[in-house]
């Protein structure tokens, strides 16, 4: 087999993360055929100033950098240097990512294939208690002088690659890893590739957890594989520090991309996971309400601020509600003017909606005027209801359904096509009940005022259902 040629690389930095951080010492150390060929190493003025946690870590202070050379200096040499070598490095992506940003600063574009010693060790030399490379060389006896300096990191990182090599003779492993279709190049460092290859391709929940299992990052999608993939090719410091922590990922499939959403925020407010942005507090809705105007015509409103004696729903932005009362007005045969679409004058004139009832050039009686709006307000009152919405379920023949009660979400289920489930108060036996919060009022009220033909399961009847295929056809 042909013996590849690998550049161990090591670099001190300003410690800033991923982007903004800046290289303050390098060292590249080739090795051919288990030899060392060449060794390049040298401070580097990172052109900002080096923090005192980063000075008593590594012992490099703004004064010994003062007269080092710029990236741009010794960037042609690293090119030349690790040309057709497999880039090595102790978490590899970390040091990757940053010598990759100071060439892209100097329009120079770096691409290497990637081998890392976190996942190669994990793999040839498992049950270790840390694979930091301070605890790695302590527990298979690897000298390493200078530790946080780069020369010292590079050359004990140097001995472990030889004694990983030694155990995978026919680079069996080597290649696996080299293997881009693999995408272990891209997986937190304390992640196995076998796990992530069963990740499902199907909706739902996702978990990244640290060391003890506690949740770092919850999220949703539809494809959880392809989203959790996208995580880890982020380059982002916020996502660097995520993969760090992350020892392992699992998921709860919903089928349904609507119960995930609720699922999401339900989770996210029972962990509060650390890396998932604080959920600010819900603005204040957009409530709309109705009064009699001096001509006696029942007259739509929306108000953010105000106090109204009569609250049909509410809206949480003001895009929905427009939404929701252009398609009232027009299922109903309202007029624009007096459902809070138009500014006052004599007569509609709104831009998207020509149709008009004609109570506005009084064409039609204030009393069938407001016939029409009973109707319409009978119709809002649906979404206050108890119901059932159903859902994909997570298999073949499965189906999820949400339970709303009084228009609040307070749970969810799953329902299969062998489930004894002929009367809608039967959806109890299959139900996890939930917290509700403004979160979930949001995610509902988005659900309920853009998707349309909704057949929702009321649950105030005694009527029992007909057939099943009402929930499996």
């Amino acid at each position: 087999m042909e013996e590849l040629k690998y550049a161990v690389v090591d670099i001190e930095t300003t410690g800033n993360g991923i982007k903004g951080n800046r290289i303050t010492e390098v060292c590249v150390i080739i090795l051919e055929n288990g030899e060392i060929t060449k060794t390049f190493t040298s401070l580097v003025n990172p052109s900002q100033s080096i923090p005192l946690y980063i000075e008593s870590l590594t012992g490099i202070n703004d004064e010994m950098v003062s007269s080092a050379p710029q990236f741009s200096e010794v960037a042609e040499e690293i090119m030349e240097i690790t040309k057709d070598c497999i880039f090595v490095a102790h978490n590899v992506n970390f040091d990757y990512n940053i010598l990759r940003a100071e060439f892209a600063m100097l329009a120079m574009d770096f691409k290497r294939k990637r081998l890392c010693t976190v996942r190669l060790t994990k793999k040839l030399i498992p049950g270790l208690f840390s694979y930091s490379l301070g605890n790695i060389c302590t527990s298979i006896n690897i000298p390493i002088y200078d530790r946080h300096r780069a020369q010292g990191d590079c050359e004990a990182t140097v001995i472990l690659l030889k004694r990983c090599l030694s155990l995978d003779p026919e680079l069996e492993v080597v290649t696996e890893f080299l293997n881009r279709k693999s995408g272990a190049e891209y997986l937190p460092p304390h992640f196995k590739n076998a796990d992530f290859e069963k990740l499902p391709k199907s909706t739902g929940v996702y978990f990244f957890r640290d060391k003890d299992g506690i949740p770092l990052y919850i999220g949703k999608a539809k494809n959880i594989k392809t989203r959790i993939k996208s995580h880890f090719q982020e380059r982002s410091n916020r996502k660097y520090q995520l993969m760090q922590e992350t020892y392992s990922i699992d998921y709860e499939l919903t089928g349904s991309e609507f119960l995930a959403l609720l699922r999401e925020a339900e989770l996210i407010l029972k962990f509060y996971p650390k890396y998932n942005k604080a959920q600010k507090k819900v603005s204040r809705p957009y409530t709309l309400t109705s009064y009699h105007n001096q001509k006696g015509i029942e007259v739509f409103a929306l108000h953010k601020n105000k106090i109204a004696p009569v609250s049909w729903m509410k809206f949480y932005t003001r895009e929905e509600a427009v939404s929701f009362l252009e398609n009232l007005c027009k299922d109903f045969d309202l007029c624009p003017k007096y459902t809070g679409l138009q500014s006052a004058t004599s007569a509609c004139n709104h831009y998207k909606l020509e149709a008009c009832s004609g109570v506005c050039k009084e064409e039609i009686s204030v009393t069938e005027y407001n016939s029409r709006v009973a109707k319409a307000v009978d119709f809002i009152g649906t979404y206050d209801e108890s119901c059932l919405l159903m859902e994909k379920g997570r298999t073949k023949g499965e189906k999820s359904f949400i339970y709303l009660n009084k228009g609040k979400y307070a749970g969810y289920g799953y329902i299969g096509p062998s489930d004894d489930f002929n009367h809608p108060d039967e959806f109890r036996n299959f139900l996890v009940q939930a917290k509700t919060s403004s979160y979930a009022d949001r995610i509902v009220s988005r659900y309920l005022n853009t998707k349309k033909n909704l057949s929702p399961v009321k649950l105030n009847s005694s009527e029992e259902l007909v057939e099943n295929d009402i929930w499996f056809g």
